[in-house]
Protein backbone atom coordinates (compact mmCIF):
# COMPACT_ATOMS: atom_id res chain seq x y z
CA UNK A 1 0.00 0.00 0.00
CA UNK A 2 1.48 3.31 -1.13
CA UNK A 3 0.97 6.04 1.48
CA UNK A 4 1.69 9.74 1.16
CA UNK A 5 2.07 11.71 4.41
CA UNK A 6 1.58 15.45 4.64
CA UNK A 7 0.43 18.30 6.86
CA UNK A 8 -3.15 19.55 6.63
CA UNK A 9 -4.82 22.58 8.14
CA UNK A 10 -7.49 22.97 10.79
CA UNK A 11 -10.89 23.38 9.15
CA UNK A 12 -9.86 21.89 5.79
CA UNK A 13 -11.77 19.08 4.10
CA UNK A 14 -9.00 16.64 5.14
CA UNK A 15 -9.24 17.87 8.74
CA UNK A 16 -13.02 17.29 8.76
CA UNK A 17 -12.54 13.78 7.34
CA UNK A 18 -9.94 13.11 10.04
CA UNK A 19 -12.45 14.18 12.71
CA UNK A 20 -14.92 11.58 11.41
CA UNK A 21 -12.18 8.90 11.46
CA UNK A 22 -11.11 9.87 15.00
CA UNK A 23 -14.70 9.88 16.21
CA UNK A 24 -15.46 6.46 14.69
CA UNK A 25 -12.33 4.68 15.96
CA UNK A 26 -11.26 6.55 19.10
CA UNK A 27 -14.44 7.88 20.70
CA UNK A 28 -17.50 5.88 19.62
CA UNK A 29 -16.08 2.59 21.02
CA UNK A 30 -15.97 4.37 24.41
CA UNK A 31 -19.56 5.57 24.12
CA UNK A 32 -18.31 9.11 23.53
CA UNK A 33 -18.29 11.60 20.66
CA UNK A 34 -15.37 13.71 19.51
CA UNK A 35 -17.90 16.36 18.57
CA UNK A 36 -19.05 16.77 22.18
CA UNK A 37 -15.83 18.66 22.88
CA UNK A 38 -14.78 22.09 21.64
CA UNK A 39 -12.43 21.40 18.71
CA UNK A 40 -11.60 25.11 18.40
CA UNK A 41 -8.42 24.56 20.45
CA UNK A 42 -7.12 22.37 17.60
CA UNK A 43 -6.72 25.43 15.36
CA UNK A 44 -3.24 25.88 16.85
CA UNK A 45 -2.25 22.20 16.54
CA UNK A 46 -0.18 20.54 13.81
CA UNK A 47 -2.27 18.04 11.82
CA UNK A 48 -0.53 15.24 9.91
CA UNK A 49 -2.35 12.82 7.63
CA UNK A 50 -1.66 9.80 5.49
CA UNK A 51 -3.47 9.17 2.22
CA UNK A 52 -3.43 6.05 0.10
CA UNK A 53 -2.99 5.89 -3.68
CA UNK A 54 -6.70 6.73 -4.14
CA UNK A 55 -6.31 9.88 -2.00
CA UNK A 56 -8.38 8.34 0.80
CA UNK A 57 -7.38 9.68 4.23
CA UNK A 58 -6.41 6.58 6.22
CA UNK A 59 -4.10 7.88 8.96
CA UNK A 60 -3.96 10.90 11.25
CA UNK A 61 -2.17 12.35 14.22
CA UNK A 62 -1.91 15.76 15.78
CA UNK A 63 0.77 17.59 17.67
CA UNK A 64 0.05 20.09 20.42
CA UNK A 65 2.93 22.50 21.05
CA UNK A 66 3.99 22.27 24.69
CA UNK A 67 7.01 24.59 24.53
CA UNK A 68 9.73 25.60 22.05
CA UNK A 69 11.23 22.11 21.87
CA UNK A 70 8.41 19.73 22.92
CA UNK A 71 5.34 18.45 21.11
CA UNK A 72 2.56 16.27 22.53
CA UNK A 73 1.43 13.60 20.08
CA UNK A 74 -2.33 12.98 20.24
CA UNK A 75 -5.23 11.32 18.44
CA UNK A 76 -3.16 8.77 16.49
CA UNK A 77 -5.46 6.70 14.29
CA UNK A 78 -5.31 4.41 11.26
CA UNK A 79 -8.45 3.37 9.36
CA UNK A 80 -9.60 -0.14 10.22
CA UNK A 81 -9.04 -1.57 6.74
CA UNK A 82 -5.47 -0.23 6.75
CA UNK A 83 -4.42 -1.51 10.18
CA UNK A 84 -1.74 -4.16 10.55
CA UNK A 85 0.16 -3.01 7.44
CA UNK A 86 2.84 -0.84 9.05
CA UNK A 87 1.05 2.44 8.33
CA UNK A 88 0.95 3.51 11.98
CA UNK A 89 4.70 2.97 12.27
CA UNK A 90 5.32 4.96 9.08
CA UNK A 91 3.05 7.75 10.34
CA UNK A 92 5.01 7.99 13.61
CA UNK A 93 8.36 8.00 11.80
CA UNK A 94 7.10 10.69 9.40
CA UNK A 95 5.82 12.75 12.32
CA UNK A 96 9.18 12.53 14.09
CA UNK A 97 11.02 13.78 11.00
CA UNK A 98 8.42 16.53 10.60
CA UNK A 99 9.00 17.54 14.24
CA UNK A 100 12.77 17.64 13.78
CA UNK A 101 12.47 19.71 10.58
CA UNK A 102 10.19 22.09 12.48
CA UNK A 103 12.78 22.62 15.21
CA UNK A 104 11.42 20.34 17.93
CA UNK A 105 13.57 17.83 19.82
CA UNK A 106 11.14 16.01 22.13
CA UNK A 107 7.78 14.25 21.85
CA UNK A 108 5.54 13.28 24.74
CA UNK A 109 2.31 11.29 24.56
CA UNK A 110 -0.37 9.48 26.52
CA UNK A 111 -0.72 5.96 25.08
CA UNK A 112 -3.64 3.68 25.68
CA UNK A 113 -2.54 0.63 27.65
CA UNK A 114 -3.41 -1.57 24.66
CA UNK A 115 -0.87 0.20 22.40
CA UNK A 116 1.98 1.22 24.73
CA UNK A 117 4.06 -1.65 23.33
CA UNK A 118 3.73 -0.16 19.83
CA UNK A 119 5.34 3.07 21.04
CA UNK A 120 8.00 1.26 23.05
CA UNK A 121 9.05 -0.61 19.88
CA UNK A 122 9.56 2.85 18.33
CA UNK A 123 11.87 3.83 21.24
CA UNK A 124 9.37 5.79 23.31
CA UNK A 125 10.08 5.40 27.02
CA UNK A 126 7.20 4.65 29.37
CA UNK A 127 7.07 7.04 32.31
CA UNK A 128 5.30 6.61 35.62
CA UNK A 129 2.28 4.59 36.58
CA UNK A 130 -0.86 3.74 34.65
CA UNK A 131 -3.61 6.39 34.81
CA UNK A 132 -7.14 6.75 33.47
CA UNK A 133 -7.94 9.17 30.65
CA UNK A 134 -11.15 9.20 28.58
CA UNK A 135 -12.35 6.31 30.75
CA UNK A 136 -9.52 3.87 29.86
CA UNK A 137 -5.99 3.08 31.16
CA UNK A 138 -3.08 5.05 29.66
CA UNK A 139 0.65 5.45 30.18
CA UNK A 140 2.80 8.53 29.65
CA UNK A 141 5.72 8.08 27.27
CA UNK A 142 8.36 10.29 25.68
CA UNK A 143 11.14 10.31 23.15
CA UNK A 144 14.09 12.58 22.54
CA UNK A 145 14.51 13.06 18.80
CA UNK A 146 17.87 12.63 17.08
Amino acid sequence: MDIHFLETQYGSVDYRVSCDLRDKLLRKPLGMSLFDQDLEEEKDFIHLIGKNEWQELIAYLQFKKIDKVTLKMQQVVVAEHAQGKGIGRKLILFSEQFAIMSGFSSIILHARETVIGFYERLDYEREGEKFVEVTIPHFKASKELQ
